[in-house]
């Protein structure tokens, strides 16, 4: 007779169907739960984050329920295999409700299926509700939902967990560092683990004596409180996990300043509208005629609007960035966040037929613009129509403006990082004033005062005039500028946000060149007609935890050209007060208290850290210890016997017997005396041995209490046996090994009983 369990009899494939006792509707819950996890986690990074929860949570109900049926009556593989047309069919009902890319319902299906994961990573955060984005977070839901249906159906308890833990896993890193922690979706996954430890399908019928395929289960579990015990051991270890997390996460990650990867840095955005390459090209013809109409801006106060910020200088023009991601009409809140800023500004805009180009003008750093079809560069802020150009829309958008009145920007400094190296490159070909310029006015001081000195040298050296001829490579900057102490050349705003820009880059400052339209002028109570008089361009220089703070650099525009070529949002930050100067001594007060503090967070760490690993520790012996006495005095006698003769070949294992899976009862008894002295009672193990064989053959004749009784007695002198003969500290850490919780203690492969 072999001591491990016979094979599972197959799932019948036809006939009545699976009834759905308790435990089996306890067990789909579970399952649901487990699926919706990872619907919970990717569902936050969407601009309609409820309506995708509903869709992912109904289908991972569908999924779970579908699969169980279907395996009562199939294989594993045809359950896979008929239940993938309604997640398809699902795809396509999804293209008719939210359509994507993709012209029609089945092409835009279609595409849907080969093009999602790129289409999501290719957005922006909050992702946009199409098909496009939805096909994949929808089969991935499917195919979880019918993973752990059928890995629960085979009883494979801790397996069934595993897809919606690897779904929750990928939720997270797809995901990347735009939605909030998923604490929410970590705590189904820990109810969900509960329910499905303690639920178990209904047993199977083996076969009986005589069967060509009789084998002794000698690793069946009592029916009766297995399951339950394993429900309540995972519950202690979800609230002991929890606790722990509670109690020392925190703390462990009080001084971690590392940020999750962000998938989306990966694919590069397809959009690159070419309509206007060159929004500076504009402004020396709207200088030249500034009274032609635009836009119109209903805002409670007069507000600043944002066009487009350009980066990439080719030694002739400045392009904007061609990254633009799609997105919904929420988006994504800037990091950092505009510092000062008190709520945000709403306002509703009106465009005219006469402005070119897709991007649309936003007020400071948008949070919503109420346009379909949307495109947004997240570096610069920009946002762009997909569907053509911007000219003749309506849409109310809402942003948050910062404030830079009384930021100490003396204490600021540059990034570091390659992502900001593109923000300080200059072709070759540059001319020589620029150095000339910069080692004059701007070599030493902070790079704040640097940043200012090179504003201050362009207005006050030069002088606008809205009649210069337009241009702003190389060759204008250079007729433009003048050595500092002489006078410069006239120009418009785009000459001049140009050459600061230039100018900053040659001091070693991340710059680009930033076009907006200013307040304009008021017709009715909150009603603003911006004007091409109003349109301007700055320069903006990027500190690190402030962002982009713009620089005003044109000279006199109001009083020589008839509009106010630099907004309140584009003010150069005034001279700091002494009292912000000063006010690093109190910074430097407050740091004094920060070591206490972070030792009282270091202690309370160390302290849960030492309770939870003890818990640990001590929780393993306890769980080892009521697992014995369960298997020894739980259930009939014939299931006390096998619960013996499994604590039998744990010991064999702990001691390193030489014990192959396929020994039979009387290989096992003699192993299980060689790692014995010869002195220590063994008389017992033979008792053992026929209770055994009479389980498996015998139909348990013979196999009362008292034979139980003496079987388990004969396990823990042997144990005990086994534990002195170990070396001294084997023996002091026999109950402290967590090994034996983890090795499998239900049937697994069906062998031929052999005596």
């Amino acid at each position: 007779m072999t001591a491990p369990a016979p094979e599972r009899a197959a799932p019948p494939v036809s006939g009545r169907p699976y009834r759905a006792s308790p435990s089996t509707l306890l067990a789909c819950v579970g399952l649901v739960l487990s699926t919706v996890a990872g619907g919970v986690v990717v569902s936050a990074s969407y601009g309609s984050a409820v309506t995708l929860l509903a869709v992912l949570a109904a289908c991972s109900v569908v999924s779970v329920v579908v699969a169980l049926v279907l395996r009562s009556r199939h294989s594993a593989l045809r359950t896979v295999l008929t239940g993938v047309p309604l997640p398809l069919a699902s795809v396509v009902a999804a293209a008719a409700w939210v359509p994507g890319e993709g012209d029609g319902v089945l092409r835009g299906a279609g595409e849907a299926l080969l093009h999602s994961g790129a289409r999501i990573l290719t957005s922006t955060a909050p992702t946009p509700l199409t098909v496009d984005t939805l096909a994949l977070p929808l089969l991935a839901t499917w195919l979880t939902g019918t993973a752990t249906a059928l890995a629960w159906r085979a009883e494979r308890r801790a397996l069934a967990l595993l897809p919606g833990l690897v779904l929750l896993v990928g939720a997270v890193v797809l995901n990347g560092p735009a939605a909030p922690p998923g604490f929410t979706a970590i705590g189904l996954l820990g109810v969900a683990a509960v329910l499905i430890m303690s639920a178990r399908p209904a047993s199977r019928t083996h076969s009986g004596v005589g069967s060509p395929s009789l084998g002794i289960q000698v690793d069946q579990r009592p029916a009766g409180p297995s399951p339950v015990r394993d429900g309540v051991i995972t519950g202690l270890i979800c609230v002991l996990t929890a606790t722990m997390a509670v109690l020392g996460g925190p703390a462990l990650l009080a001084g971690w300043s590392a940020e999750p990867g962000d998938p989306r840095a990966v694919l590069t955005p397809p959009m690159d509208p070419q309509e206007a390459l060159n929004p500076l090209s504009y402004l020396p013809g709207w200088a030249a005629e500034p009274d032609e109409h635009l836009l119109t801006v209903e805002s409670d106060q007069p507000v600043d609007l944002r066009w487009v910020a350009l980066s990439d200088f080719t030694g002739t023009t400045w392009l904007p960035e061609s990254g633009y991601r799609s997105a919904d009409q929420v988006l994504p809140a800037p990091v950092p966040p505009p510092p000062g800023a008190d709520g945000d500004v709403t306002a509703r805009i009106s465009v005219g037929e006469d402005l070119p180009g897709s991007w649309a003008p936003v007020v400071g750093a948008p949070r919503r613009v109420g346009l379909d079809s949307l495109g947004y560069d997240a570096l610069t802020g920009t946002v762009v129509t997909r569907d053509g150009t911007v000219a003749g829309r309506d849409y109310e958008v809402v942003g948050t403006v910062a404030d830079w009145s009384g930021v100490d920007l003396s204490r600021s400094s540059p990034p570091v990082g390659d992502v900001y190296e593109l923000y300080r490159e200059l072709p070759p070909g540059a001319p020589p004033i620029l150095d000339e310029v910069v080692s004059a006015i701007a070599a030493e001081g902070d790079y704040h005062h640097r940043a200012r000195a090179i504003a201050e040298y362009l207005r006050d050296s030069h002088t606008f005039d809205p009649e210069t001829p337009g241009g702003h490579g190389y060759a204008h900057i250079d007729a433009l500028l003048a050595a500092p102490g002489g006078q410069g050349g006239s120009g418009t705003s785009e000459q001049f946000a140009s050459a600061f820009a230039l100018l900053t880059r040659a001091a070693g400052l991340p710059s680009r060149v930033a076009v907006g339209f200013a307040p304009g002028t008021e017709r009715d109570e909150g009603e603003y007609e911006v004007r091409t008089g109003d349109a301007h361009a700055w320069g903006e220089v990027y500190f690190d935890g402030l962002g982009w703070v713009p620089y005003n650099v044109t000279p006199g525009g109001r009083d020589e050209g008839g509009a106010d070529e630099t907004p309140e949002s584009a003010q150069a930050p005034d001279e700091p007060e002494a009292g912000e100067l000063d006010s690093g001594s109190e910074t430097e007060s407050d740091g004094q208290a920060a070591p206490d503090r972070q030792d009282t967070t270091e202690g309370l760490w160390a302290v849960a850290a030492s309770g939870g690993a003890l818990t640990l520790v001590l929780l393993i012996p306890v769980l080892r210890l009521a697992r014995r006495a369960r298997r020894l005095s739980a259930g009939t006698p014939t299931d006390r016997v096998l619960g013996a003769w499994r604590e039998l070949r744990e010991a064999l294992r702990m001691g390193a017997a030489d014990l192959d899976t396929g020994a039979t009862v009387t290989e096992t008894v003699t192993a299980a005396r060689a790692l014995v002295p010869d002195t220590a009672p063994s008389s017992g193990l033979d008792h053992l041995a026929r209770a055994v064989n009479s389980t498996g053959f015998g139909g348990g004749v013979g196999v009362d209490a008292p034979a139980a009784e003496e079987a388990a007695r004969a396990v823990r002198d042997h144990q005990r046996a086994v534990r002195r003969a170990r070396p001294r500290f084997r023996r002091l850490t026999w109950w402290f090994d967590p090994r034996p919780l983890f090795w499998r203690d239900g049937p697994s492969r069906r062998r031929r009983g052999r005596r």
